[in-house]
Protein backbone atom coordinates (compact mmCIF):
# COMPACT_ATOMS: atom_id res chain seq x y z
CA UNK A 1 0.00 0.00 0.00
CA UNK A 2 2.70 2.65 1.07
CA UNK A 3 4.95 1.82 -1.67
CA UNK A 4 1.64 2.53 -4.05
CA UNK A 5 1.28 5.56 -2.69
CA UNK A 6 4.88 6.52 -3.12
CA UNK A 7 4.97 5.55 -6.55
CA UNK A 8 1.98 7.94 -7.39
CA UNK A 9 3.69 10.65 -5.35
CA UNK A 10 6.57 10.43 -7.35
CA UNK A 11 4.83 10.10 -10.61
CA UNK A 12 3.29 13.58 -9.20
CA UNK A 13 6.41 14.79 -8.87
CA UNK A 14 7.66 14.07 -11.90
CA UNK A 15 5.14 15.54 -13.39
CA UNK A 16 5.24 18.88 -12.24
CA UNK A 17 9.29 18.88 -12.70
CA UNK A 18 8.35 18.69 -16.51
CA UNK A 19 5.63 21.44 -16.30
CA UNK A 20 8.05 23.56 -14.70
CA UNK A 21 10.68 22.95 -16.92
CA UNK A 22 8.87 23.80 -20.29
CA UNK A 23 7.21 26.62 -18.46
CA UNK A 24 10.91 28.18 -17.61
CA UNK A 25 12.86 27.11 -21.00
CA UNK A 26 11.43 30.28 -22.78
CA UNK A 27 13.38 32.49 -20.04
CA UNK A 28 16.85 30.75 -20.43
CA UNK A 29 17.16 30.09 -24.28
CA UNK A 30 18.52 33.30 -25.16
CA UNK A 31 17.96 35.50 -28.13
CA UNK A 32 16.96 32.87 -30.59
CA UNK A 33 14.09 32.12 -28.94
CA UNK A 34 12.85 36.04 -29.59
CA UNK A 35 10.52 35.40 -26.65
CA UNK A 36 9.45 38.79 -24.62
CA UNK A 37 10.35 39.69 -20.85
CA UNK A 38 6.56 41.29 -21.18
CA UNK A 39 8.11 44.58 -19.78
CA UNK A 40 5.07 47.08 -18.92
CA UNK A 41 7.15 50.45 -18.03
CA UNK A 42 10.64 51.20 -17.13
CA UNK A 43 11.34 53.57 -14.03
CA UNK A 44 14.63 55.21 -14.37
CA UNK A 45 15.83 56.85 -11.49
CA UNK A 46 19.42 58.70 -12.60
CA UNK A 47 21.71 59.60 -9.36
CA UNK A 48 24.86 61.90 -10.26
CA UNK A 49 26.22 58.77 -12.84
CA UNK A 50 24.52 56.07 -12.04
CA UNK A 51 20.73 55.17 -12.06
CA UNK A 52 18.57 52.56 -10.10
CA UNK A 53 16.84 50.85 -13.13
CA UNK A 54 13.15 49.49 -11.62
CA UNK A 55 11.91 47.02 -14.68
CA UNK A 56 7.93 45.93 -14.20
CA UNK A 57 6.95 43.23 -16.34
CA UNK A 58 3.90 40.88 -16.57
CA UNK A 59 4.44 37.05 -16.49
CA UNK A 60 1.67 34.71 -17.00
CA UNK A 61 0.14 32.86 -14.00
CA UNK A 62 2.83 29.82 -14.06
CA UNK A 63 5.77 31.32 -14.48
CA UNK A 64 4.72 33.74 -11.23
CA UNK A 65 4.11 30.17 -9.80
CA UNK A 66 7.44 29.05 -10.39
CA UNK A 67 9.24 32.11 -9.69
CA UNK A 68 7.27 32.46 -6.07
CA UNK A 69 8.00 28.61 -5.27
CA UNK A 70 11.97 28.19 -6.70
CA UNK A 71 13.27 31.46 -7.18
CA UNK A 72 14.47 34.11 -9.97
CA UNK A 73 17.19 32.65 -11.10
CA UNK A 74 15.36 31.38 -14.59
CA UNK A 75 14.68 34.88 -15.29
CA UNK A 76 18.19 36.22 -15.05
CA UNK A 77 19.37 35.19 -18.35
CA UNK A 78 15.90 37.17 -20.18
CA UNK A 79 16.81 40.59 -18.00
CA UNK A 80 20.76 40.30 -19.46
CA UNK A 81 18.99 39.50 -22.73
CA UNK A 82 17.04 43.24 -22.53
CA UNK A 83 20.30 45.22 -20.56
CA UNK A 84 23.13 44.03 -21.90
CA UNK A 85 24.22 46.97 -23.16
CA UNK A 86 24.07 48.40 -19.43
CA UNK A 87 26.45 47.74 -17.11
CA UNK A 88 24.56 46.61 -13.82
CA UNK A 89 24.01 44.66 -11.24
CA UNK A 90 20.55 42.99 -9.83
CA UNK A 91 19.26 44.44 -6.38
CA UNK A 92 16.12 42.55 -6.61
CA UNK A 93 13.93 40.21 -8.68
CA UNK A 94 10.82 38.85 -7.63
CA UNK A 95 7.82 38.02 -10.20
CA UNK A 96 6.18 41.03 -10.70
CA UNK A 97 9.69 43.45 -11.22
CA UNK A 98 13.36 43.47 -11.23
CA UNK A 99 15.21 46.31 -9.85
CA UNK A 100 19.03 47.19 -11.21
CA UNK A 101 21.69 49.00 -9.95
CA UNK A 102 23.03 50.99 -13.02
CA UNK A 103 27.08 52.09 -13.45
CA UNK A 104 28.16 54.81 -15.29
CA UNK A 105 24.94 55.92 -17.18
CA UNK A 106 26.01 59.44 -17.49
CA UNK A 107 28.77 61.53 -17.58
CA UNK A 108 29.58 65.16 -15.82
CA UNK A 109 30.15 68.36 -17.68
CA UNK A 110 29.90 72.29 -16.68
CA UNK A 111 27.34 71.84 -13.42
CA UNK A 112 25.68 68.91 -15.20
CA UNK A 113 24.95 65.37 -16.09
CA UNK A 114 24.18 64.18 -19.62
CA UNK A 115 23.16 60.86 -20.77
CA UNK A 116 23.11 61.07 -24.01
CA UNK A 117 24.18 57.93 -25.92
CA UNK A 118 21.01 56.38 -26.55
CA UNK A 119 21.71 52.98 -25.25
CA UNK A 120 19.73 50.21 -26.50
CA UNK A 121 17.25 47.73 -25.11
CA UNK A 122 17.25 44.29 -26.12
CA UNK A 123 13.40 44.63 -26.58
CA UNK A 124 10.95 47.49 -27.21
CA UNK A 125 9.03 49.06 -23.95
CA UNK A 126 6.43 50.67 -23.43
CA UNK A 127 6.87 53.45 -21.22
CA UNK A 128 9.30 54.91 -19.75
CA UNK A 129 9.59 57.18 -16.68
CA UNK A 130 12.88 59.39 -15.72
CA UNK A 131 13.36 61.24 -12.60
CA UNK A 132 16.10 63.03 -11.69
CA UNK A 133 17.27 65.13 -8.77
CA UNK A 134 16.83 68.09 -9.49
CA UNK A 135 12.69 67.54 -9.93
CA UNK A 136 10.05 65.88 -8.09
CA UNK A 137 8.14 65.19 -11.19
CA UNK A 138 9.21 62.43 -13.43
CA UNK A 139 9.47 63.16 -17.61
CA UNK A 140 7.20 60.13 -19.07
CA UNK A 141 8.09 58.39 -22.75
CA UNK A 142 5.49 56.53 -24.81
CA UNK A 143 4.05 56.01 -27.90
CA UNK A 144 7.22 58.53 -29.78
CA UNK A 145 5.93 60.80 -32.98
CA UNK A 146 8.44 59.29 -36.16
CA UNK A 147 7.78 61.01 -38.84
CA UNK A 148 5.29 61.58 -41.27
CA UNK A 149 4.11 59.56 -43.93
CA UNK A 150 4.44 62.55 -46.83
CA UNK A 151 6.75 63.44 -45.57
CA UNK A 152 9.37 60.86 -46.37
CA UNK A 153 11.24 60.89 -48.75
CA UNK A 154 11.49 64.58 -47.63
CA UNK A 155 12.30 66.88 -45.16
CA UNK A 156 11.91 63.99 -42.22
CA UNK A 157 13.48 61.67 -43.47
CA UNK A 158 16.01 62.94 -41.00
CA UNK A 159 13.57 61.43 -38.94
CA UNK A 160 13.30 58.23 -40.10
CA UNK A 161 16.90 57.81 -40.20
CA UNK A 162 17.32 58.59 -36.79
CA UNK A 163 15.45 56.13 -35.69
CA UNK A 164 16.80 53.12 -37.50
CA UNK A 165 19.92 53.86 -36.24
CA UNK A 166 19.80 55.37 -32.82
CA UNK A 167 16.70 53.13 -31.70
CA UNK A 168 16.84 49.85 -34.07
CA UNK A 169 20.50 50.01 -34.37
CA UNK A 170 20.51 50.13 -37.86
CA UNK A 171 23.90 51.99 -38.87
CA UNK A 172 24.01 51.25 -42.44
CA UNK A 173 20.11 53.45 -42.98
CA UNK A 174 22.31 56.63 -42.16
CA UNK A 175 23.54 56.13 -45.79
CA UNK A 176 21.08 54.30 -47.69
CA UNK A 177 18.69 55.67 -50.63
CA UNK A 178 15.01 56.18 -49.63
CA UNK A 179 12.14 55.87 -52.08
CA UNK A 180 8.20 55.49 -51.97
CA UNK A 181 6.43 53.43 -54.33
CA UNK A 182 4.06 54.77 -57.22
CA UNK A 183 1.19 53.90 -54.74
CA UNK A 184 2.16 55.60 -51.99
CA UNK A 185 1.94 52.55 -49.52
CA UNK A 186 5.50 51.43 -49.27
CA UNK A 187 8.49 52.85 -48.08
CA UNK A 188 12.13 51.58 -49.53
CA UNK A 189 15.66 52.55 -47.11
CA UNK A 190 17.80 50.35 -49.10
CA UNK A 191 21.77 49.71 -49.89
CA UNK A 192 23.24 47.48 -52.79
CA UNK A 193 23.05 44.57 -50.97
CA UNK A 194 20.38 45.64 -47.58
CA UNK A 195 16.63 47.03 -47.46
CA UNK A 196 14.28 47.66 -45.41
CA UNK A 197 10.79 48.14 -46.30
CA UNK A 198 8.19 49.89 -44.01
CA UNK A 199 4.32 49.04 -45.54
CA UNK A 200 0.85 50.74 -44.83
CA UNK A 201 -1.73 48.28 -43.78
CA UNK A 202 -5.08 48.75 -45.94
CA UNK A 203 -7.22 50.82 -43.20
CA UNK A 204 -3.86 53.30 -42.49
CA UNK A 205 -4.09 52.15 -39.24
CA UNK A 206 -0.71 50.45 -38.63
CA UNK A 207 2.52 49.88 -40.61
CA UNK A 208 5.03 47.10 -40.83
CA UNK A 209 8.67 47.86 -40.70
CA UNK A 210 10.55 44.44 -42.33
CA UNK A 211 14.12 44.35 -42.32
CA UNK A 212 16.45 42.09 -45.02
CA UNK A 213 17.62 39.57 -42.55
CA UNK A 214 14.07 38.54 -41.17
CA UNK A 215 13.36 41.36 -38.23
CA UNK A 216 10.07 43.21 -38.23
CA UNK A 217 8.12 45.90 -36.30
CA UNK A 218 4.71 46.75 -35.71
CA UNK A 219 4.38 50.70 -36.29
CA UNK A 220 1.13 52.64 -35.31
CA UNK A 221 -0.48 55.00 -37.96
CA UNK A 222 -2.51 58.46 -36.07
CA UNK A 223 -4.29 60.18 -39.02
CA UNK A 224 -4.63 64.10 -38.21
CA UNK A 225 -5.14 67.17 -40.28
CA UNK A 226 -1.10 67.25 -41.84
CA UNK A 227 -1.95 63.42 -42.78
CA UNK A 228 -0.51 59.90 -41.81
CA UNK A 229 1.32 60.49 -38.72
CA UNK A 230 3.72 57.41 -37.79
CA UNK A 231 4.47 56.19 -34.13
CA UNK A 232 6.30 53.32 -33.12
CA UNK A 233 4.29 51.49 -30.13
CA UNK A 234 7.52 50.90 -28.11
CA UNK A 235 10.66 52.42 -26.94
CA UNK A 236 14.32 50.47 -28.07
CA UNK A 237 16.64 53.02 -26.43
CA UNK A 238 17.14 55.33 -23.51
CA UNK A 239 16.04 59.24 -24.28
CA UNK A 240 18.65 61.86 -23.75
CA UNK A 241 18.90 62.92 -20.52
CA UNK A 242 20.35 65.74 -18.80
CA UNK A 243 20.32 67.50 -15.61
CA UNK A 244 21.89 69.48 -12.90
CA UNK A 245 23.97 68.20 -10.20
Amino acid sequence: MYIVLDMKNLVFVIFIVLVLISVVLPFTEGKNQKNSLGITSLTINFDKTGAIFTVNYDLSRLPKLYILFLGSRGLEPKVRDVFSNFDYEIIKMDQDKAVLRVKNITRYDKGYYLHDSRIKFGEGISTIYIYTPDSPDPKRYSNPYLFNWGNVPGNESFRLNMFLKDDLGIDWAVNAEILKSDDNRTISVFTEDRYIEIVLDKNNEKALLRISDGETYELQVKKDRNGLGIYSPHIYSTPNIYYRS
